[in-house]
């Protein structure tokens, strides 16, 4: 299916929130989560990943940060990509607790995308980038939420480029690199060719068995709308241009 097609077949997927809007109609923030499930994520790393966002839904720290929003609710979507990309969760509405744990089930129950050999974050980003035309409520912000563990190898656009439309439009692009020792420099890539936007920061993972705190400590930040004590803004075009990688 061509990218366009794929971006349509994504934005029709979506459905209706887990509840009915109440109080203010605005978000404080929508966030799409873009989940790398590619070859080098084998079984044993898929359930510490999505184990660890189910988790990190439960948190304390993210409950807080939902209640102490100005409206009191965000909406997330949840997007698994390799050399394709599928729209795990379409956006849902999420008040504090109670909606967090069930989505956190709602992932524990679902199964894997597929299991593709081949990487692609910008095709993450652009299939993430497009269900922002049809978020149910109005936000403050708008985030794409990118995490994995390898740079691109296919793929019809650069991930840079990727991110780089998705800016435009006002988007933040957040990277959450997992240093696997699978591809050394792994963080450097994604600061290069993922990070940028208003606000966008980076957080390393150092192996799949510290994705979990990582994970949350980045989610709180997003709903909170904070940065890490050490913000990584994404380097400009000119700069780094010859670190911009299209895919082999």
């Amino acid at each position: 299916m061509s990218r366009p097609g794929k971006a349509t077949a994504l934005a029709a997927a979506l459905a209706v929130p887990l509840c009915a809007s109440a109080g203010s109609d605005r978000a404080d923030v929508a966030l799409v989560l873009a989940i790398d499930v590619s070859g080098s994520v084998d079984d044993s790393r898929f359930t510490l990943q999505r184990e660890g966002i189910a988790a990190a839904l439960e948190s304390e720290e993210v409950a807080a940060a939902v209640s102490s929003g100005v409206n009191q609710k965000i909406e997330i979507a949840v997007v698994e990509w390799a050399e394709e990309q599928r729209l795990l969760v379409p956006w849902t509405i999420l008040r504090g607790r109670d909606d967090l744990k069930t989505l956190a089930t709602r992932l524990r129950g679902a199964g894997r995308s597929w299991v593709h050999t081949m990487t692609d974050p910008g095709g993450g980003i652009a299939a993430a980038e497009h269900l922002f035309a049809e978020q149910p409520l109005v936000s403050l912000r708008q985030v794409i939420d990118v995490s994995g563990d390898g740079r691109q190898n296919t793929g019809e656009v650069a991930t840079a480029d990727a991110r780089d439309v998705a800016v435009s439009h006002g988007l933040t692009v957040n990277g959450l690199p997992i240093a696997s020792g699978d591809e050394p420099g792994i963080e450097d890539w994604y600061r290069v060719n993922v990070v940028g936007g208003p606000g966008a920061f980076l957080v390393v993972a150092g192996g799949y068995e510290a994705f979990a705190a990582a994970f949350r400590q980045k989610l709180t930040l997003e709903i909170s709308g904070l940065a890490p004590s050490r913000k990584v803004a994404h380097a400009s075009r000119d700069v780094h241009r010859g670190d911009r990688q299209m895919p082999n």
